[in-house]
């Protein structure tokens, strides 16, 4: 594809996620008593995620795209952005306006059943939504909870207060039985 194709596609997809982000935030403004705190953020969520796409990746693929078509260098100075680039750049884009896409969807889901909570499914690709698993060699790192340790209800800093006094005395003592003066030197 080149920047003309992808210029198009660009157009369509600012179109569509502008669009749903403006019927949101219009819902917002209004005094619906079924839009609870946790809705509200995720509108904001989705609508602030569209406002950071529109100001940054998009608009900066839009100058790319621009500058490939016209054929002159981009605005920093550097040379022509080829049609692989604009690929390699679009790869990289295109998954932030899905991930868009994605949460408008649950919205529209939620909106469809009366604002109803929703059980997400499990994606397994997603690393932020993954079950921690704990094989065997993590359980046998982890500190083994105990009665024996349970029961002690010593705060952990009066151990520490006992050292500290004891190695104060030790100094004081070994100072004042020993006011010799040592030489050490290293053997040859």
């Amino acid at each position: 594809m080149n920047g003309q194709a992808f210029l198009a596609k660009l157009d369509e997809e600012e179109k569509v996620i502008k669009s749903k982000a403006d019927i949101y935030s219009k819902l917002l403004q209004t005094d619906d008593n079924r839009l609870t705190d946790d809705i509200r953020s995720d509108i904001n969520a989705a609508t602030g995620e569209v406002n950071l796409l529109l100001r940054g990746k998009l608009k900066q693929f839009r100058g790319l795209c621009q500058a490939n078509v016209s054929k002159s260098k981009t605005s920093a100075g550097e040379p022509t952005p080829l049609d692989s680039d604009l690929e390699g750049f679009w790869d990289i884009t295109y998954p932030l306006i899905d991930k868009v896409n994605v949460k408008f969807s649950k919205l529209d889901t939620r909106k469809a059943k009366q604002w109803a909570p929703i059980e997400d499914e499990y994606d397994p690709n997603d690393v932020n939504n993954r079950p921690r698993i704990i094989d065997d060699r993590l359980k046998q790192l982890q500190p083994q909870q105990n009665k024996a340790k349970v029961s002690n209800t010593k705060a952990p800093n009066d151990d520490l207060k006992k050292l500290i006094q004891e190695r104060r005395k030790a100094a004081v003592a070994a100072a004042n039985q020993n006011n010799d003066v040592e030489i050490f030197v290293a053997p040859k």
